[in-house]
């Protein structure tokens, strides 16, 4: 296994240096579109589908869904329609959506017109809109643009031109042409799209961003974070430095308020194990995010992504298997399972991870929290897997607390007891009948975090946790000064088919 382990991680290595994401994106796009279209899509502004009609007229349909999709993935809000349409001709929640937040009209009184296509000049308009929409006002930004063809162009439509040139977020053509009134096709309006998003990223991420309310107004949301402090779930976003009152407004109450062997709160979000994360607080602001799923997006990188898709990546760990993505200040540890795949992200402030300190002892409240957590990240697998829920068992969980205190006091780490009793005889003494059964055991110093890894690069222990012959669990914790022993116990019992 070890070996295994060695030439897989320098195959990836390999791979995340040689290869580019380019080659295996499918787009009929131009050449000098390809980079564009690539960030779009790995970003999550731009679909598939529009990548196999790059040359095609941009409509105004495919305008408003773009935008919509860019507004979430830059503010982390779900900018979804709050009132009936207003068009007797499209009932788009996206159009709704942009409609309400100011960013697009309609062609006459309740006409959208959603097949017609869009010229270069409304693009622009649209994007300067969509722009203020985030809380990003371009006024001081405006320079003079040089293009000989816009001269005729109403006075507003030449202000939102010269904010996006003096941007660099538009350009014109090679003769110092704009082209204002020719049609906007898909592959230039990413390009733009892109270059907004980035001038975005550039400049410290949205301050502030925008949110409508139940009425259909704008409101003002406090969070602003750059790209390496954010995590997308669902279009929804958590970032580091977030208060607890800017994580309260994006994702409510927690399911959860634990204990952590830092002695910090720890802020759990079961969401049924679909979108499920949990945030550590120091002085009352993230310092440390966890997802332990597949549903998240996080520079580029997306859950069942490999090591060659992580484009920013630092350096492979090989003690846990992770990709490694490092900033000023911030760390993203990317464990992969013994495919290869991402499987989660644990995203932390340099200063958490240099200011954390562990206590060497568990309270009973500690304990019942970090298994609570390593329970939560089991059922996130199985629900990923499409498995039932497990219950819990106070037989198994008395069964793996004692083995977990027994490796401790006899200082062992394995599956049989020194008397050479198995998992199954310690099982069996507490009364427990089964059809099936299985034991899955870990030893890491410091946190839960650090648990989730070595579950899920061990082909044995991650299948231990999605067989679907499995009802019952019980998860124990125990501590050796700062180190967890960590056993999990399964039953599965006999069903009949009639």
């Amino acid at each position: 296994m070890k070996r295994f382990t060695t030439i897989f991680l320098g195959a990836i290595l390999s791979c995340s240096m040689a290869v580019s994401s380019l080659a295996a994106m499918e787009s009929n796009g131009s050449p000098w579109a390809l980079p564009a279209l690539e960030t779009g899509n790995e970003v999550g502004f731009v679909m598939n589908a529009e990548l196999q009609s790059a040359k095609a007229p941009m409509s105004r349909l495919n305008a408003c869904k773009m935008m919509m999709r860019f507004l979430r993935t830059v503010t982390g809000q779900e900018w979804s329609a709050k009132k009936d349409s207003p068009f007797q001709d499209c009932q788009d929640a996206d159009v709704i959506a942009a409609y309400e937040a100011g960013i697009i009209g309609g062609t006459d009184p309740g006409v959208f017109a959603p097949q017609n296509t869009l010229t270069r000049e409304q693009v622009a308009i649209l994007i300067t809109r969509m722009l203020r929409v985030c809380g990003i006002d371009l006024t001081e930004k405006a320079q003079p643009q040089p293009f000989t063809d816009t001269k005729e162009l109403y006075r507003s439509s030449q202000v939102y031109i010269d904010q996006l040139y003096g941007a660099k977020i538009i350009a014109g053509y090679k003769d110092n042409t704009y082209r204002p009134f020719q049609e906007m096709t898909v592959q230039e309006a990413v390009a733009a799209f892109v270059q907004a998003y980035q001038y975005i990223q550039d400049n410290g991420g949205i301050t502030p961003s925008a949110e409508q309310g139940d009425d259909g107004e704008k409101k003002v949301a406090s969070y602003s974070g750059k790209e390496s402090e954010r995590i997308s779930i669902k279009g929804k976003t958590v970032g580091l430095r977030m208060s607890v009152e800017q994580l309260k407004e994006t994702w409510g109450e927690p399911s959860r308020i634990d204990e952590t062997v830092y002695g910090l709160k720890r802020y759990v979000y079961i969401n049924e194990y679909k979108d499920y994360f949990f945030v550590t607080l120091k002085d009352e602001k993230v310092g440390e995010i966890f997802v332990p799923g597949m549903d998240f997006r996080y520079m580029g990188v997306k859950g069942g992504d490999t090591g060659a898709d992580i484009r920013n990546l630092s350096r492979v760990s090989t003690l846990d298997h992770s990709g490694i993505i490092t900033t000023d200040t911030t760390e993203a540890r990317l464990p992969m399972d013994y495919l290869g795949e991402v499987s989660g992200i644990l995203l932390q402030s340099t200063d958490f991870i240099r200011e954390k300190k562990e206590i060497s002892t568990l309270t009973n409240a500690l304990r019942t929290a970090l298994e609570a957590e390593l329970l939560d990240m089991i059922q996130v697998k199985r629900t990923e897997a499409g498995l039932p829920l497990l219950n819990i068992d106070s037989n198994l969980v008395s069964t793996a607390r004692n083995h977990s205190e027994d490796m401790i006091r006899k200082n062992y780490f394995d599956y049989n007891s020194p008397d050479g009793t198995t998992p199954f005889a310690r099982i069996a003494e507490r009364g427990k009948t089964f059809f099936t059964a299985s034991e899955v055991i870990a030893q890491q110093r410091g946190d839960v975090v650090n648990i989730y890894p070595e579950w899920m690069r061990t082909v044995g222990k991650k299948n231990n946790i999605v067989d679907e012959t499995m009802q019952e669990v019980g998860v124990g914790v125990a501590s050796g000064g700062k180190v967890l022993y960590v056993t999990v116990d399964f039953c599965g019992h006999q069903t009949t088919n009639s």
